[in-house]
């Protein structure tokens, strides 16, 4: 082999090196900001149930910002929106008809106390749950009551879930759409999880005794409804951060904070005047911020800081491009490796 093949293939060989970190670099940010799908929960429940079909039109109404109101029952769904061709992540509140998107912001949820579920099961409980050690996770002891926002609708209760099914959306969006658990303020603990009834086990989704931001992954044109549990009465605020991709490769992160006012006692003025002061849970912080179910003070949300700071948009416009890197580095490794095949077929061609 002459000192110019050499030369060459040292340079070929530096080029598929190159290109392996950057393949690496690539998957571990995507891994860690929840973008891939290994390791994230998927939440969808049945698709099949009757109670979860529904249509989203294009054309439905937007409340004005600033416009407050209290949501002590009926049906309302977390979800991504566009307004005027910008995105949003607000709430389809479908307690009244027709339905409207609200600002998260403007909204309290209202959990009286007939919400209580007595060891999971009650006169008063809005469904039957599953065995209680299958729900120690939730924090509450045997026999102890806890607040339920369920997953089955019931009278006098809210019945909150999430929404990808806005048309622009589904048409827009990449895949769907993932959303992390961004902290809870409030007395007791907090958890979220889907059951399916039967003998399956609670699928949990987020939990305040949990260290980490705990990303569920959820399909474009789906609808679902999970279990929101309190073990205590007070002012709760549930920290939630919404990140979407675009066909575009557009990724827009939300973050905002849903009131909640639960047990009679508490007023939903508290809830709206509540700012939430804890640090939030990203990927990387989510473990130092947990506190393995502490009692809060019940101070919480206030801001929704919808566009992020400066800082969080370059660092998730860094994210895409480092994927699209990855994906373009794939193809450069395929052809590195040609190159070099073929260089050396030729080396031993000329002896």
């Amino acid at each position: 082999m002459n000192s110019q093949n050499r030369r060459q293939n040292n340079r070929t060989l530096r080029a598929i090196r190159g290109v392996v970190k950057n393949v690496v670099a690539a998957n571990a940010v995507a891994v860690a900001l929840g973008l891939g799908s290994a390791g994230i929960a998927q939440a969808q429940g049945e698709s099949n149930d009757p109670a979860l079909q529904q249509r989203v039109n294009a054309d439905e109404k937007i409340a004005p910002l600033g416009e407050k109101v209290v949501i002590s029952e009926g049906h309302a769904d977390l979800g991504p929106v566009y307004v005027n061709g910008k995105l949003n992540f607000m709430v389809r509140d479908d307690s009244q008809a027709p339905p409207v998107w609200r600002h998260i912001d403007d909204v309290v949820f209202a959990v009286s106390d007939k919400a209580i579920s007595d060891n999971a099961v009650s006169d008063n409980a809005i469904q039957t749950l599953p065995e209680a050690d299958e729900l120690s996770f939730t924090g509450a002891k045997p026999g102890a009551k806890v607040w339920v926002v369920p997953q089955t609708e019931v009278a006098g209760v809210p019945w909150l879930g999430w929404t990808v099914q806005s048309p622009a959306v589904v048409d827009k969006s990449e895949r769907g759409v993932n959303i992390a658990f961004g902290g809870h303020q409030g007395p007791g603990d907090f958890s979220l999880f889907l059951h399916d009834g039967g003998s399956s086990q609670p699928q949990q989704l987020w939990n305040s005794r949990l260290s980490g931001h705990q990303p569920m992954w959820v399909e474009a044109d789906t609808h679902t409804h999970a279990n929101w549990v309190f073990t205590e009465p007070g002012v709760h605020l549930v920290a939630v951060q919404f990140l979407l991709k675009e066909h575009s490769g557009l990724t827009t992160l939300h973050q905002n904070v849903i009131r909640f006012a639960v047990g009679d006692s508490t007023n939903p003025a508290q809830a709206r005047a509540a700012t939430f002061d804890d640090p939030w849970r990203t990927a990387s912080t989510g473990a130092a911020e947990a506190d393995g179910g502490a009692e809060h003070d019940g101070a919480a949300a206030t801001e929704d800081t919808q566009s992020g700071s400066g800082v969080m948009w370059t660092f998730v416009g860094l994210v895409v491009f480092a994927l699209i890197l990855g994906v373009g580095s794939l193809v450069t490794l395929k052809r590195a490796r040609a190159r070099a095949r073929r260089e050396q077929r030729l080396d031993r061609q000329q002896g």
